[in-house]
């Protein structure tokens, strides 16, 4: 369920209306009176939400709305869900979930502004905000509808807070954006869809996000990261990311969605991942790393793509080596 802080429920979508809003077909199976009232990924697929699904199902629920391909369809409807067949669900999915739950608009209001918090002119606390004991927020920060801003936590002047939790004592760099919708598009043929996003931006206690960073909320559920990590400047955080307690990160690092990374890890400057991969506790990434591939506890990775650091370090001193015999090579024949 969409958190009531940060989305209002639209309306209840009919199947007829999913037919029409989606392009998927439900062939004349579903009953009649059926409406989706919520949305949920696959995995936690529930009666009466919709989901997609681009593969045959692991589990599947009686009752839950699912846009699916044709060759997946009967395998959900054995299980009792209610089926929409498109080539690509993904895209009918996101040209119709955000029908049912809208993001709540950004209007002046009343906030729970506690008496000792600062709060510096040209700041914007929208309505249903929370703002804790003894925080600041300086000039022209923008804190969006239903936001939490814990005790003592420093917003920075020109920082954009939405849809997003942040914990006690952490602060939020200059012109830094939390809880903004990730880069989670379609790559239709004809043209490109934004997937809407339902999710959050959590952010624990002791924590420091650096300026000019950001920090995507999640598609379902929630990008978070952990108590005392230290985020430097210019950091992307994709969606749905996690990111474990203690973890610090240098300048220009890119996490890509649905990245999830341990505890006590130290990432170099210019660190990316690629998406949907594993990163243990106590990794250290070496600086301009590319993780491409889950790297287990306590390992120490580098290069592009990144490979523990001792094969890594091996193979740039054989290309050093190669290269410098390249060269001398090169001044016999230029003598010769």
């Amino acid at each position: 369920m969409a958190d009531p802080r940060f989305y209002e429920s639209a309306r209840p979508l009919s199947v007829p209306e999913i037919e029409s809003l989606s392009g998927a077909s439900f062939e004349g199976l579903a009953p009649d009176g059926v409406s989706a009232n919520d949305v949920a990924p696959v995995g936690e697929m529930r009666s009466g939400a919709l989901s997609y699904a681009d593969g045959r199902p692991s589990s599947a629920v009686a009752g839950a709305i699912v846009l699916t391909k044709p060759d997946f369809a009967e395998q959900f409807r054995e299980a009792g869900c209610i089926v929409g067949v498109t080539n690509n669900p993904r895209a009918a999915y996101a040209r119709t979930a955000g029908h049912i739950f809208a993001e709540r608009p950004l209007a002046s209001g009343e906030a729970s502004i506690d008496p000792s918090a600062i709060i510096h002119p040209g700041a914007f606390i929208a309505a249903g905000a929370s703002i804790g004991a003894n925080a600041v927020i300086e000039p022209n920060a923008v804190i969006g509808p239903g936001v939490e801003i814990g005790e003592g936590a420093l917003i920075r002047a020109n920082a954009v807070i939405s849809f997003a939790t942040i914990g006690a004592r952490t602060e939020i760099g200059s012109c830094t954006v939390v809880g903004k919708t990730g880069f989670a598009i379609v790559l239709g043929a004809e043209q490109r869809i934004k997937v809407p996003h339902f999710g959050r931006a959590i952010i624990g206690s002791d924590a420091s996000i650096g300026a000019s960073c950001s920090i995507d909320r999640g598609v379902f559920g929630d990008t978070e990261i952990g108590d005392n990590c230290q985020i430097d400047n210019f950091c992307q955080i994709a969606h749905n990311v996690q990111i474990g307690s203690g973890t610090v990160m240098a300048a220009f690092a890119g996490i890509s969605g649905s990245t999830k990374i341990g505890r006590d890890c130290l990432f170099a400057g210019r660190c990316a991942t690629t998406d949907n991969i594993t990163i243990g506790n106590n990794v250290v990434l070496l600086a301009d790393s590319a993780a491409m591939y889950d790297i287990p506890d306590g390992e120490k990775w580098g290069g592009s793509p990144a490979m523990p650091a001792r094969n890594f370090l091996k193979q740039l001193t054989q290309m050093r080596r190669l290269a410098g015999i390249k060269g001398a090579q090169g001044k016999k024949a230029r003598r010769d």
